[in-house]
């Protein structure tokens, strides 16, 4: 048997002890934008690590729209903003429409508002929201 030859040049420039090939400006291009790519998310990572903490939720609400029901009685659609970075579960949101007639309150629980995002829901009221003051505000949540 004769040992394998070593050589494994085509003879078109390509492999062992062939010329180099060229490498285009295309290509050029596309590893500098890989390499900004990379070295942007390395760098927004470490900034947002060390910058960021553990802040706990920070629940802002505010009301987005009223809107009138067939049936009868009032929506408000508010939108909730964590402002902190943990995630709150069973968000508590109340809503409390108060006028010269007494006080109505509303209630509901948002499953799952995770940290530096926003989630929708809906208040239900007998009298109409827009001849009252409307106040809007969480009132807890629990550790996920």
């Amino acid at each position: 048997m004769s040992a394998p030859d070593a050589r494994l040049d085509d003879g078109r420039g390509r492999g062992g002890n062939g010329g180099a090939e060229r490498i285009s400006a295309l290509e050029w291009v596309v590893a500098a934008l890989g390499l900004l790519l990379v070295v942007g998310a390395v760098a927004f990572l470490t900034v947002d690590a060390v910058r960021g903490g553990d802040r706990p939720p920070d629940v802002v609400v505010r009301a987005d729209t009223v809107v009138a029901l067939e049936g009868g009685g009032w929506l408000v659609r508010f939108s909730a903003r964590n402002r902190g970075r943990e995630t709150a579960a069973s968000v508590g949101i109340a809503g409390e429409l108060r006028d010269a007639a007494g006080t109505e309150t509303s209630r509901v629980t948002l499953d799952y508002l995770p940290g530096r995002s926003a989630r929708t829901g809906g208040l239900f009221f007998r009298r109409d929201p827009r001849r009252t003051e409307l106040r809007l505000r969480a009132e807890g949540y629990q550790a996920p």
